[in-house]
């Protein structure tokens, strides 16, 4: 039989208390601040409507125009990533900017090269 892991006393955990009762965290992590200003991920939610909308458009069976519009999405999204900071480019800012850049041009170029190769209905 397994007995319950041991609870922290006052004081210890993630380090201690620095004389205001608060546990402080390890230095990896980084905790949200109550006070903090959030900002809106405006360049993420323009992004994610632009592709909602391909997607409806390509299930209203016009795929070739939604892949079109699916695209555009992918090229904005590279292209804000680009010119937008780190702070502002929210989550449009996953890895490094190079890394970033290199995986939404490929995306951007194959599902542009697919929605252009793609023949028209007949």
């Amino acid at each position: 039989m397994t007995s319950p892991a041991p609870v922290p006393a006052e004081g210890e955990g993630y380090g201690g208390t620095h004389g205001n009762g608060d546990a402080t965290l390890p230095n990896n992590v980084r905790q949200l601040h109550p006070t903090a200003p959030r900002r809106f991920e405006w360049p993420i939610s323009l992004v994610s409507l632009i592709l909602l909308i391909s997607l409806g458009v390509a299930s209203a069976d016009h795929f070739r125009r939604g892949a079109v519009l699916f695209s555009f999405g992918v090229i904005l999204a590279f292209f804000l990533r680009l010119l937008l900071p780190e702070r502002d480019a929210g989550l449009l800012a996953v890895r490094s900017k190079r890394l970033d850049l290199v995986v939404l041009g490929g995306l951007a170029l194959s599902v542009s090269l697919l929605s252009f190769l793609v023949p028209p209905p007949s």
